[in-house]
């Protein structure tokens, strides 16, 4: 049974709990590897100086402390070096292995957004930003990234078992 390494754990432990949650659960049936949890300036920066983000530190969803989004990709893909940014109308410039390990990481998204709906938790997916099922509308592909959605919208108080609507109080009385 596959099983995140030290690397990986503590790279999830920067991340929210739901997507420790999820992401737990994923790799007992999918060899997966994290990438990259919390991201901080120099790194948020970095990625948006090499087109790897679309944001600027502090707006990115990696630069909330725990992180509200988490890279994650299947484990044996991820050491063959594939470009996860390539976009789907432009597969048919991979040779058929190239093509096959780019195809991995919709199915391993699937895999990650169907055990999140199975949780209750709803993300987003950095191959499907609209969240329309269609692949080739997208601008900016991030196959890796996975996000809470909406951002920050799950409250945990100390007692998990009482969620707190905004503008009412911990017994729902209105404010």
């Amino acid at each position: 049974m596959p099983a995140f390494g030290r690397t990986s754990t503590a790279r999830l432990s920067t991340c929210h709990v739901l997507l420790q949650r999820v992401l737990q659960r994923v790799v007992l049936d999918y060899d997966c590897v994290i990438i990259e949890g919390h991201r901080g300036e120099q790194a948020q920066n970095r990625a948006f100086a090499e087109g790897n983000s679309k944001l600027k530190f502090p707006n990115g969803n990696h630069n909330a402390y725990p992180s509200n989004a988490v890279d994650a990709a299947p484990y044996d893909v991820v050491l063959k070096g594939v470009n996860w940014k390539t976009k789907v109308l432009d597969a048919g410039k991979l040779d058929k292995e190239g093509l096959a390990n780019l195809m991995r990481f919709y199915h391993f998204a699937g895999v990650v957004k169907g055990i999140a709906l199975l949780m209750g938790i709803k993300i987003r997916w950095g191959g499907d930003w609209d969240g329309d099922n269609y692949f080739n509308d997208q601008t900016f592909n991030d196959l890796v990234h996975f996000e809470i959605v909406p951002p920050k919208s799950v409250v945990i108080l100390p007692d998990p078992g009482k969620l707190v609507a905004p503008g009412t109080t911990s017994t729902g009385e209105i404010q």
